[in-house]
């Protein structure tokens, strides 16, 4: 049980420190191009990784090659290929269909696939409280949405959402499995890090490199924020939370994405929630309190 808390208490701190990034993303990409931002920020978390792969290998590592080519399935499916998709949906599809789309049918989609893929059980009580936190999610985000006329780039901007998702919820499945047979957070956040960091290198190139040169002080603390606590702490965090709960059970929680993301918002740009957003955020704290509390 004790543990199962842990778990809890992770995804939670989790979702504070993804929601967050919104906003410090959205500081960054006032001068660099998604892809530039996703290479950046995962190639300096990649340096703060380096040295715990190090250490397994003198150690002598436990990871056989079928454990390395997992991994480096999981860096391309969490990082290189899912931030790719997410920036690309962001710029042509606008940050409320986003936030709607992604944050909404990742609980729901790693329940169908960890019925899938690793057979866990996927209860009447859990199907409950994801369909209530996805309701809350679209009182929270309808009203950002952007009501006008779409054209094509709006729907790849929707494709690449929703692909977007398929790969969050394969891969915090896959990873839960990994985690069952290796259980070493750490260790396995680590190879996931940088393997995705290495292949956002050639996803990058053809990016205009003077960019960077042009970032202010509060664009770099932004990188560094989405560096250092999201890619390095929110990793190993999910990752300890998929190594102590069910991966639908730990997916739930990122429903509460969307309540630090306006909490952000608040704080640093003075945007208030209004009522529609509180209720929103109260039926996504009920879903997800049902569906881990829910019993098989």
């Amino acid at each position: 049980m004790q543990d199962r808390h842990y778990g809890v208490a992770s995804a939670i701190a989790v979702a504070t420190i993804w929601g967050l990034s919104f906003v410090a993303a959205r500081i960054a990409l006032s001068t660099l191009t998604p892809i530039l931002l996703a290479t950046m920020r995962f190639n300096i978390a990649a340096l703060i990784f380096i040295p715990v792969i190090a250490r397994d290998i003198k150690n002598g590592s436990s990871f056989t090659r079928r454990d390395l080519r997992e991994v480096s399935l999981l860096g391309f499916l969490s990082i290189s290929i899912y931030f790719w998709l997410q920036y690309t949906g962001v710029k042509y599809a606008g940050a409320g269909v986003s936030a709607l789309l992604v944050v909404g049918l990742i609980p729901i989609l790693t329940g169908f696939a960890s019925n899938f893929i690793i057979k866990e059980k996927f209860s009447k009580e859990k199907a409950l409280g994801t369909v209530l936190g996805l309701s809350g999610v679209v009182l929270v985000t309808l009203p950002k949405l952007f009501l006008g006329e779409v054209d094509l780039l709006f729907y790849l901007g929707v494709v690449c959402l929703l692909l977007n998702a398929l790969c969050w919820a394969t891969y915090s499945t896959l990873s839960r499995r990994l985690m069952n047979r290796i259980n070493k957070p750490l260790t396995v956040t680590a190879y996931i890090t940088v393997t995705g960091a290495l292949a956002l290198v050639p996803m990058s190139i053809t990016s205009d490199w003077n960019l960077p040169r042009s970032l202010q002080t509060e664009q770099w603390l932004s990188i560094l924020y989405l560096s250092l606590v999201c890619s390095c702490m929110g990793y190993f965090l999910w990752n300890f939370a998929l190594s102590r709960l069910k991966a639908v059970d730990a997916s739930v929680w990122l429903y509460l994405e969307p309540v630090a993301a306006f909490i952000g918002e608040f704080l640093i740009f003075g945007v208030a929630p209004n009522l529609t957003t509180l209720i929103g955020g109260g039926a996504i704290i009920v879903g997800a309190l049902l569906t881990n509390w829910s019993r098989e």
